[in-house]
């Protein structure tokens, strides 16, 4: 019977370390927000980063406000910061660690969004907690977070809008 119960351990390690391993390596074949930029910048067009991208460089990165296919040259960005957030669920010990980066409309007014930074990170939180870690694991769950976060910024914002939300980072455990 120690026999056995030693033998489905190796086997649950094995599987454990693979599950790692392959994680890792898809993580590393995403490209970056930056290394999007810098493509769409080498194709002549104006990236993210030529544009004055404020919320710097990390993980896989993703637009999520339109089908755009570059950034304009009257794109403006804006920094919200990094979330760490308890996800839901029975007795959850799993959480969400990103960066959160807006591109706001011509008309939003920076002064206004930085007096409502402490809402739109409440706003935020809220959402993420809400968030089961089977709702963020798929790239759907992902850009869906990013439509719910775009539309509840939005009704605080009183000039102008939030046209997009980019993650410049983004890991669930």
């Amino acid at each position: 019977m120690m026999m056995g119960v030693l033998g489905l351990n190796v086997v649950v390690m094995i599987a454990v370390a693979a599950v790692l391993f392959m994680g890792q390596k898809k993580q590393a074949q995403q490209q970056t927000l930056d290394q999007v930029a810098q493509g769409a910048a080498a194709d002549g067009g104006h990236g993210a980063a030529a544009a004055g991208d404020h919320g710097g460089g990390g993980g896989g990165g993703d637009h999520g406000g339109g089908a755009e296919a570059a950034a304009t040259p009257e794109t403006r960005f804006f920094a919200v910061g990094d979330f760490t957030a308890n996800l839901a669920g029975p007795a959850s010990t799993h959480y969400v660690k990103l960066a959160v980066n807006f591109e706001i409309s011509k008309e939003a007014d920076e002064e206004e969004m930085k007096q409502r930074k402490p809402q739109f990170r409440d706003k935020i939180l809220s959402l993420l907690n809400s968030k089961k870690p089977s709702d963020l694991q798929a790239i759907e769950g992902r850009n869906y977070l990013k439509e719910e976060i775009k539309t509840v910024v939005n009704t605080v914002v009183s000039k102008g809008k939030v046209e997009g939300v980019y993650f410049s980072a983004f890991v669930v455990n």
